[in-house]
């Protein structure tokens, strides 16, 4: 056991020696880092101001009143939601008074003319500056006049077009004959439905939280894998060349040297994978933003030791898969050249069906292909992580679990023996045949 981890610890010391394995660490900061300065360079301001004007109408106050009713009722939909939030949501639409020189008496014209080159600009208001986006001129006759900041303001618009539309329905109404109660019993009037819901956790919105983690891990598990794979790939090519190989293996048996690289390489990955998720943690609990608008509810939502367990086992499986599968590469190349002959085909077998399944499950997390991919071995750990968050049932998992763990096995028999008898062969590397006869013959 001493000797196995010996070689363990001296590759796993190998690999994150390297300025690629640094390089790769640095890979999730940075995009974390990129990402929350592009969320707040680009994102769109909380809330905006806004000035009215109107000829007598009294319709400015209408509408600011209006705007208010929206406010609250937002409120009370995320908390009877079960929304959590520290405080209430700002405003997003904050009223100003008139600019200095801008008239409300003088017409559409000259408030238009004088109000413009204040658009765009940041106007003091109770929240703190906010950029004034919007400005209503509501004449005496006539159709109302909006300018704007040439921004998207469709919320604030929509607003002031929905209520004078009611307003104007009322006028037209109570012309016809029609009294205030008999107007109110017409607008409150709506029309029956019912709507049949999914179970509780089955919804769209909640299995696209869930899924979150486990679609995270699919992916660091192909890059952590295959990026670390291709480091081992090399170094085992290159002690293949110096004939470093011969001396190792007068000192240790080849089964203890593929036991040290597959525990080295998994060091290295487990490594790689702590710095990912612990910046991943950091970014979700230290800013603020997209990134951690996601993070938040979805470790939220993994609140079961279970689904943790299991997200461990696939992560697990998947990466011995992988590396296995590289160790067998390496023995087998003299050359990268060599290798680029083997890896091609490997790559591409799991990596473009891999993108297809995760592809499929963003859309449809119950659709056949991540359930037919979740019974091939070699696309179980994939699957199942794409799935975990839409329920996965028991059975299911504990059949291609089993499944999983012989392919598993039955993998680390027949390319160990791959391993074993083409680490000191030189030439050309063997053919299918010749392959094929070193797993059936074990030395």
């Amino acid at each position: 056991m001493s000797r196995i981890l010996l070689v363990a610890r001296r590759d796993y010391r190998q690999v994150v020696a390297t300025r690629a394995f640094k390089i790769t660490l640095l890979i999730v900061p940075l995009m974390l880092g990129l990402m929350a300065l592009a969320t707040s360079l680009l994102r769109a301001p909380s809330s905006v101001a806004y000035v009215m004007a109107d000829d007598g109408t009294g319709m400015a106050a209408r509408i600011e009143q209006r705007l208010e009713r929206d406010y609250q009722r937002q409120v009370l939909r995320d908390l009877a939601a079960g929304t959590p939030a520290r405080k209430p949501p700002p405003r997003p639409y904050l009223r100003v008074p008139l600019p200095p020189g801008v008239p409300a008496d003088r017409g559409a014209e000259a408030f238009g003319r004088t109000v413009a080159p204040y658009l765009g600009g940041d106007v003091a208001t109770p929240a703190g500056k906010r950029p004034l986006a919007v400005a209503v001129y509501f004449p005496a006759h006539g159709a109302a006049r909006v300018w704007t900041n040439g921004r998207a303001n469709g919320g604030l618009i929509g607003a002031i077009r929905d209520e004078r539309t009611r307003l104007l329905r009322q006028a037209l109404l109570q012309a016809s004959g029609l009294g205030a109660a008999a107007i109110a019993r017409i607008e409150a009037a709506q029309a029956p439905l019912t709507v049949a819901a999914p179970p509780p956790g089955r919804d769209r919105a909640q299995m696209a939280v869930r899924s979150a983690v486990p679609l995270a891990l699919v992916y660091l598990l192909l890059t952590s894998a295959l990026i670390t794979g291709g480091m081992m790939l090399q170094g085992i090519i290159e002690e293949r060349s110096n004939r470093l190989l011969e001396a190792v293996l007068a000192c240790i048996e080849p089964r203890e040297l593929l036991l040290g690289k597959l525990i080295g390489l998994g060091a290295v990955g487990l490594t790689v994978l702590a710095a990912w998720v612990g910046c991943a943690l950091l970014a979700a609990f230290a800013m603020q933003g997209f990134v951690a608008d996601i993070l938040r509810p979805s470790l939220a939502a993994l609140n079961q030791p279970w689904t943790i367990a299991l997200m461990i086992f696939y992560f697990f499986c998947g990466y011995l898969i992988l590396a296995m599968a590289y160790l067998a590469i390496g023995s087998l190349s003299n050359s990268i050249q060599d290798a680029q002959a083997y890896l091609m085909p490997v790559s591409m077998a799991v990596l473009l069906p891999v993108m297809l399944m995760v592809s499929a499950s963003l859309q449809n997390p119950d659709s056949w292909l991540p359930r037919a991919m979740s019974w091939i071995p070699l696309y179980t750990p994939f699957a199942m992580l794409a799935r975990l968050g839409t329920g996965v049932p028991p059975a299911e998992i504990a059949a291609t679990g089993v499944l999983l763990t012989l392919f598993v096995a039955l993998e680390l028999l027949l390319l160990g023996r791959v391993f074993t008898a083409s680490l000191l062969n030189t030439g050309q590397p063997p053919r299918l045949g010749a392959f094929l006869r070193m797993m059936r013959r074990p030395r």
